[in-house]
């Protein structure tokens, strides 16, 4: 697929689209908050960042030009409507509007992590968006968070947080009924004002490890959010190597998060991604996570979870396994990035993972997407589906070095996938309803910065969904 390539200058890069639609058919509680999970779509956030009761996604394209800066950064913000979020009504939102603090400069990285979370607690769903590049006074390179500010209309205002690089994930860590923040250096307790400013601020329960990857839900099933992390070392071991990292458990408790068990330790090392969900409809939160370096193309396991706390062991499940389309090649990373909902409305959490270094019809690392289905049993890989950019009904053509599957998100009755280096590095991203039937192609769009109006070479449109 090749988009239509613009030249914006700083007046102009940001646009807010707008088109009419009818009310999208997601079953939500009219006084549920806007990031409350969505019925029969379990794991899945749910960001209104306008508020009309249609999901809305975010993004990120932190390679794009601003304002003839290379790399500062943007982030697209898709709000839903009666087809979903289609790339129709849409906003760009840079350093350079909004009254966002700072100014994009090159290498910013403005949009490369994203988290919807109402953290101000006022019925508006808010995006907390990194920018790993930025330059703080005289410090290089320490990173940035900054809170957009939902409300009617969207995404309009905003105010710096802290200094960091790393992703971050929304929680009720302490179980005061306030939303928490917590990165890879800190955990910011709510409740938050406009101004950005917290409640008060503590440490992680490992302050010296190394976070790679992290979820937030409330595995134990005490009514406060826990952090599930894959976490090691910073600093290397006697034999002068970092160990690798293995799923940890933080528990949430009235004090804040607190260091919990291993999960699953001869089945989680060198975890790179980490989600979670109810999986096989008990009631308890699974814990997803993937291992996409691992030999024969990388894998994705399942960690159920038990009134006792997480299985001992995991469920293990590559394209070797039975009924996962493809054959587990070296480089395919599969489970690449992992995402979880229940995209056939059974009442059982479903697997979308991505492979982005899959090989099709003769095109290297042309990429997929596999939907690996949620059972009373647990995770199965009978009845799973791969999707392509050469999967009838789907947009664009499978191209060498697209990398179609980097990333992927359930939003709402929609899964969206994203191809960061599609046409050179421009990205793309697609959505996909999600039916009784499971994910289909038939009526799946797409859209890339040309669509959008956005700036297009090396904008890796879709580096990042919002979690």
């Amino acid at each position: 697929m090749h988009s239509r390539s613009f030249r914006l200058s700083a007046a102009v890069i940001v646009a807010v689209v707008t088109a009419s639609g009818n009310a999208f058919a997601v079953p939500h509680a009219a006084d549920a908050p806007p990031d409350a999970p969505v019925p029969g779509v379990t794991g899945s956030p749910r960001a209104d960042f306008d508020g009309d009761g249609h999901p809305d996604v975010a993004v990120g394209a932190p390679g794009g030009t601003v304002g003839g800066r290379a790399g500062a950064g943007y982030v697209a913000v898709v709000y839903g409507m009666a087809e979903g979020p289609d790339g129709v009504r849409h906003q760009l939102v840079s350093q350079n509007r909004y009254g966002i603090p700072g100014t994009a400069e090159t290498g910013d990285r403005f949009g490369a992590h994203l988290t919807a979370a109402d953290l101000d607690a006022d019925g508006f769903t808010d995006l907390v968006v990194s920018s790993p590049g930025e330059d703080v006074g005289a410090a290089r390179d320490v990173g940035r968070y900054t809170v957009l500010w939902g409300g009617v209309g969207g995404l309009a205002t905003a105010a710096a947080v802290v200094r960091g690089t790393s992703p971050t994930r929304a929680g009720d860590f302490d179980g005061d009924g306030h939303l928490d923040l917590v990165t890879a250096r800190h955990v910011l307790y709510g409740p938050f004002d406009r101004t950005g400013g917290a409640a008060r601020t503590g440490p992680l329960p490992a302050p010296d490890a190394r976070v790679y990857a992290m979820d937030a839900g409330d595995v134990d099933g005490d009514g406060i959010t826990d952090l599930v992390v894959s976490s090691g070392p910073s600093a290397p071991d006697g034999g002068g190597t970092v160990p690798p990292p293995r799923l940890r458990l933080w528990r949430g408790t009235e004090g804040g998060l607190v260091a919990g068990p291993s999960i699953a330790a001869p089945d989680t090392v060198s975890a790179d991604g980490v989600a979670l969900g109810d999986i096989d409809g008990d009631g308890r939160q699974d814990v997803v996570f993937a291992r996409s370096t691992a030999s024969r193309g990388g894998l994705v396991g399942v960690v159920r979870g038990t009134p006792d706390g997480p299985a001992p062991r995991a469920a293990l499940f590559g394209q070797d396994s039975p009924g996962v389309p493809g054959t587990g090649e070296s480089g395919d990373r599969f489970g690449s990035d992992v995402s979880v909902g229940d995209v056939d409305r059974d009442g059982h959490a479903d697997v979308v993972a991505g492979v982005p270094g899959e090989d099709l019809a003769g095109r290297k690392d042309a990429g997929l997407f596999v939907v690996l289905k949620g059972s009373g049993d647990g995770l199965t890989g009978t009845g799973a589906r791969g999707f392509g950019q050469n999967t009838a009904g789907v947009p664009g053509t499978a191209e060498n070095g697209d990398r179609f599957g980097g990333g992927t998100a359930v939003v709402g009755a929609h899964v969206v996938v994203s191809a960061p280096e599609e046409n050179g590095g421009s990205g793309s991203v697609w959505v996909f309803p999600a039916t009784a039937s499971g994910v289909t192609a038939d009526g799946s769009v797409s859209f890339g910065p040309g669509t959008l109006a956005a700036p297009t070479a090396g904008a890796r449109l879709g580096s990042a969904l919002h979690r």
